[in-house]
């Protein structure tokens, strides 16, 4: 069984840089149960930035994907994953 891993690009208007995180969890079996917590997990991080006085009021946009190991070496090249 495959595990998925969320791809996560999180980026703040005015930063010259986006924020990028992969999240690899062994209960993403599914594409579904990745997606499932794109809400949460962006959630999350939408309240870490908004605790960050320098963001205060500034929008944030995210690009999740949620790949198996396969699309993951054949987009990013990346063979690992992190648990």
């Amino acid at each position: 069984m495959d595990v998925f891993t969320m791809v996560i690009m999180a980026c703040v208007s005015g930063e010259p840089h986006c924020t990028t995180s992969r999240i690899s969890e062994i209960g993403f079996t599914t594409a579904q149960a990745c997606e499932d917590k794109i809400d949460a997990i962006t959630g999350a991080m939408t309240r870490d930035f908004g605790k960050r006085p320098e963001f205060k009021g500034r929008q944030v946009t995210y690009d999740v994907s949620c790949m198996d190991r396969t699309q993951l070496a054949r987009k990013f090249g990346v063979t690992s994953s992190d648990t």
